[in-house]
């Protein structure tokens, strides 16, 4: 006959946890990963995970996530920096098209 293990070890329903509110940490972690490794790759990666971060913590503000784990805290400031950097990889990614055109 086979035992349930000790209440102590059982997990806890996916369900329960629902009421947690996502943190989207992650997609502000690869944005500076991404600045990070623009000093030796394209700034292009910076435009792509600070746009993908930008949405991620815009969707999950709107679902009424208003403190981060990120080092920033209040999701607004890291919606802005993940923006700003989107935006300084798209500029410099376009410099470095116009550049090669020319």
């Amino acid at each position: 006959m086979r035992e349930e293990p000790p209440a102590a070890f059982t997990r806890p329903h996916p369900i329960e946890h629902r009421d947690q509110q996502f943190d989207p940490l992650q997609l502000c972690i690869h944005t500076t990963i991404g600045i990070i490794s623009w000093l030796i790759t394209p700034a292009l990666t910076v435009t792509i995970f600070g746009t993908i971060g930008v949405v991620g913590y815009a969707r999950a503000r709107r679902r009424g996530l208003a403190k981060s784990r990120c080092k920033l805290g209040d999701t607004r400031l890291v919606i802005a920096y993940l923006a700003i950097a989107a935006l300084a990889g798209a500029a410099a990614t376009a410099a470095n098209l116009i550049g090669w055109v020319d």
